[in-house]
């Protein structure tokens, strides 16, 4: 197949700048809407808000920044995206914000071998988490987000079970059951958790008293957060067995103060802090809870 005179440009621009170094990358890469930033006058991370002027070779060239440690995408990064960066082996966070990759095409994180931290903000319809599963084999990740969507559900959290070097896991706003989280009984390692409410008007839930067993089955956890939920103190009781439990944060969870004030005393050494729900949250859990 031919290349057009635009193709062959592009990627004779990309080779000179390979050439050049991460400099003349940086300023190439910022003239595609990329912002970068700057630690001691050094170049570590690279934000693109948008992707849409972004095009096969300038992804590749981002895969051969020798200083970046992290790189974050807001709309249009996709499987073509992903797949011509390569195997950015030396960036080690990794954000997006509505993208639209899929399961089949977030396996290619799988080359990015230094990565310890993936957060998938809002992620498109082709994402269901399941691609997940292809990184148990990344010797460094021990933190993982995924929010915002209705369809990474139970098989997606099946494949986070799989992950089982992580440390923390956030989730919310999801199409996550309590079978899901349960899926989540492997990943012994873990010192934080974050546990959202299903973004949804009508059962079931993510979060109810029936996830609490499963926690006080983690032995790690130092840090959990709750939110938008009716629990009891009774099921918030089986936290007593975490022994190394700092911090607990309900947050919009429908729960007396009183409960609250008896919880505190079951936990001496965890700071407990309690927000009740506001509107909004009441009314998503009136409709879960009935």
């Amino acid at each position: 197949m031919k290349c057009a005179p635009a193709c062959l440009l592009s990627a004779f621009l990309c080779a000179t700048l390979l050439r050049a170094g991460d400099a003349e990358i940086v300023a190439a890469l910022e003239s595609k809407g990329g912002v970068a930033t700057e630690l001691k006058g050094v170049v570590t991370a690279m934000t693109f808000a948008d992707c849409a002027k972004l095009t096969a070779p300038d992804y590749a060239l981002m895969g051969h920044l020798t200083a970046v440690k992290q790189l974050s995408f807001g709309r249009g990064f996709d499987d073509a995206g992903l797949a011509a960066i390569g195997a950015a082996s030396g960036v080690e966070n990794l954000s997006t914000n509505g993208m639209d990759i899929s399961d089949e095409g977030a396996r290619a994180l799988a080359a990015w071998k230094g990565l310890k931290s993936i957060a998938f903000f809002h992620p498109g319809k082709r994402f269901t988490g399941t691609g997940l599963a292809a990184l148990a084999g990344l010797p460094h990740l021990e933190r993982l987000t995924v929010a915002g969507s209705l369809e990474f559900a139970d098989e997606g959290m099946a494949a986070v079970g799989t992950l089982t070097p992580l440390k923390n896991f956030r989730t919310w706003h999801s199409g996550v059951t309590p079978e899901g989280v349960r899926k989540l009984a492997a990943l012994k390692n873990l010192t934080s958790i974050h546990l959202g409410q299903r973004l949804s008007y009508a059962p079931p839930v993510t979060l109810s008293d029936a996830a609490l067993p499963l926690l006080a089955e983690l032995p790690l956890l130092e840090d959990i957060t709750l939110s938008e939920a009716r629990l009891t103190f009774g099921a918030l009781g089986h936290l007593k067995k975490l022994v190394h439990l700092k911090r607990l944060t309900l947050d919009g969870i429908d729960l007396s103060g009183s409960d609250i004030a008896s919880l505190e005393q079951e936990l001496p050494k965890t700071t407990v802090r309690w927000t009740p729900p506001n509107e909004a949250n009441q009314k998503r859990i009136e409709a879960l809870f009935p």
